[in-house]
């Protein structure tokens, strides 16, 4: 009786290890962190609003940003002017130091042909040389006027020096003054072109983004979901044990995380994903697992066309992202598996350099990312899309080489 219970368990045991084996790949509830359709609606909304928002803050911030460039070039004019004014007063004090010295040494001449000490006075024997009172009085009057005149002009050349220098001084604060200002206020243009940044960030093609999330809500309608079921029990996906590579071959050109942006030159600027180069154009691009093409982003200006595609793996909800894509094969609610060609690898064509509409590449190449929870669904803003951001390259996901080391398969 015991031999036969035994051989009853080790058939029982084989049977349970072979039929999964032979059984199609399990369904399985969407999201651990189910919402309803009017949730979706309620946070759609308000991320319009933020949105909106954002949008207000942006051209805000953008006239603030002109009315500081328009302040810092009226005082680089003005700086400017307060250079020209400085080297037009320098210039008329040389010619006035000119002046001033051949007048001195005329007035040093008069003194030595007077030679009031040698008793050889010039201005004595001019005076006394009149022929009668009348000529005496006139000569003594010019000589006075003359001398007067002369110490006249002199004291007259040194007030304009005087004058001369004390505006070269003032110009000169007043350039201090206005670079200060400018300082200031390019410290300030910084503040407020960060600042755009994160408010262009929030609403960067955001457009696209909402359209695309309301296209997935229409998607789970079409499925059957009404306004308060639950996601989780209405739509349903097949799942997956792993990821893999979602192409056959390759190098990573980039790696996920802070770097210097090849594109602006910017310093630790964030890297949403892992770049795979080494591949031309139309090179096919499949889904590293199987899912749901949750989302189809065409002509970004900073990622071009885009695939959002919606994973659950060993229980646990992912959303891979494909960027830079030349052509897109699949559509919202398609079924997909880790052997399905959702699109081809872009770049180049739609590249800025070649007149294109993608800012953000550099050539030929896949940008690959990899978040935890259902983007669009668990969340919908970018900065929480960022906040689940994982390294898709790392082992425990795709598994792919580091830095400049090729592949020529999709598994490991």
């Amino acid at each position: 009786m015991k031999k036969k219970l035994k051989r009853v368990g080790l058939v029982l045991l084989i049977t349970a290890m072979v039929i999964p084996c032979f059984k199609d790949p399990v369904e399985v509830d969407a999201a651990t962190n189910a919402k309803t359709i009017a949730e979706l609606r309620k946070e759609l909304n308000a991320y319009k609003a933020k949105k909106q928002q954002a949008s207000s803050n942006q051209t805000l911030t953008q006239n603030q940003i002109n009315q500081n460039k328009n302040s810092i070039a009226a005082k680089q004019t003005e700086i400017e002017t307060s250079n020209r004014k400085i080297e037009e007063a320098t210039a008329k004090i040389g010619e006035l130091e000119v002046e001033i010295e051949d007048t001195e040494e005329k007035i040093k001449e008069l003194i030595r042909q007077e030679a009031i000490a040698d008793g050889d006075n010039v201005y004595l024997e001019y005076v006394f040389g009149a022929k009668n009172v009348s000529d005496f009085i006139i000569r003594y009057s010019v000589s006075e006027k003359m001398a007067a005149y002369n110490e006249g002009m002199i004291n007259d050349f040194e007030s304009k020096i005087k004058e001369n220098e004390q505006l070269k001084v003032d110009l000169a604060n007043r350039k201090v003054e206005l670079a200060n200002q400018i300082t200031s206020l390019e410290d300030s243009l910084a503040s407020l072109g960060n600042q755009l940044n994160t408010f262009v960030k929030e609403a960067l093609d955001s457009d696209k983004e909402i359209a695309a999330i309301e296209k997935l809500i229409k998607q789970y309608q079409d499925e059957g979901c009404g306004e308060n079921d639950l996601i989780s029990t209405c739509s349903k996906m097949q799942s997956d044990t792993g990821f893999l590579r979602p192409l056959t071959f390759g190098v990573r050109t980039s790696n996920f995380g802070y770097r210097i942006n090849p594109v602006t030159g910017a310093k630790y600027d964030f890297h949403s994903g892992v770049d795979i180069g080494g591949n031309r154009e139309g090179t096919p691009i499949y889904s590293t697992a199987n899912g749901k093409v949750a989302m189809v982003i065409n002509r970004s200006s900073c990622g071009g066309n885009q695939v959002y595609i919606h994973h659950t793996i060993n229980g646990v909800q992912y959303t891979s992202t494909y960027m830079h894509m030349l052509k897109i094969n699949v559509k919202v609610g398609d079924i997909v598996t880790n052997r399905t060609v959702i699109g081809t690898v872009g770049g180049t064509s739609t590249s800025t350099s070649w007149g294109g509409y993608d800012r953000c590449t550099t050539g030929a190449h896949l940008h690959f990312s990899l978040a935890k929870g259902w983007y669009g669904v668990t969340y919908m803003y970018y900065s929480q899309w960022v906040a689940n951001l994982v390294d898709p390259g790392a082992k425990q996901y795709a598994n792919i080489p580091g830095y400049g080391l090729y592949f020529n398969s999709r598994s490991w």
